[in-house]
């Protein structure tokens, strides 16, 4: 009897590991900042997954790579030891998917750096402008937590630097690029104390480069 419901139990885990849900990309990968000599790729999965990012200056050979630890929906990967002012191409690879063990890999995109000699505008060309439209405001602050929200003219990242010293804002919570309404939760605060903070929208779509961010402000827990 023993032996029986044992191997019962096998089958129903390995039946449920078989069938769980594949591992798809469902948002980006879009570059949510490109720098002289880093950049951060972002995208979200259905399941939690590898988050794997192979890059290259020949699209053909994406033989350089850069991961963070598995697991999680939302993925985010900085690259970094790149040259100013060239373009690279990537491929966001998410494999091991929970429950599957599927792999989700996504078309290969491109940016270009900072810093290399100037392109000059092709006759007529323009750029839309990145810029904050509303806010920062707190939308919401407790003893432990609070959400900063605002808005900006383009679809861009989210990205909150804060500290409790307004010299040095060395905390940093985000939301995934690609939003004109931007809401962010700070989370693990100290109550009854005073904090400082920025916020940083970069990579506008369509305005490559462009970033849009405030002053420095502040807020007390309760």
């Amino acid at each position: 009897m023993r032996i029986r419901l044992a191997l019962i139990s096998a089958f129903v885990f390995l039946t449920s590991f078989a069938f769980g849900d594949a591992v798809k990309i469902v948002k980006g990968p879009v570059v949510e900042h490109a720098g002289e000599r880093s950049a951060v790729i972002a995208w979200s999965t259905n399941v939690s997954s590898a988050t794997i990012v192979k890059f290259g200056t020949d699209p053909n050979n994406l033989d350089r790579k850069a991961q963070m630890p598995w697991g999680g929906v939302t993925h985010r990967v900085t690259i970094k030891n790149l040259e100013p002012g060239k373009t690279y191409y990537f491929q966001a690879d998410s494999g091991q998917g929970q429950g599957s063990g599927t792999t989700a890999t996504s078309e290969i995109g491109k940016f270009t750096t900072t810093g290399g000699a100037p392109v000059a505008a092709k006759p007529g060309e323009t750029h839309p402008e990145l810029k904050l439209t509303n806010g920062p405001v707190i939308e919401q602050v407790g003893d432990t937590t609070a959400t900063i929200a605002w808005s900006t003219s383009l679809p861009s990242s989210s990205i909150v630097s804060y500290g409790t010293d307004r010299n040095n804002l060395g905390h940093r919570a985000e939301e995934p690029w690609g939003q004109t309404t931007h809401r962010v939760q700070l989370k693990g605060l100290k109550p009854h104390t005073q904090y400082f903070y920025t916020v940083h929208s970069a990579q506008g779509k369509n305005a490559p480069g462009q970033k849009a961010e405030t002053e420095v402000k502040e807020f007390a827990t309760k």
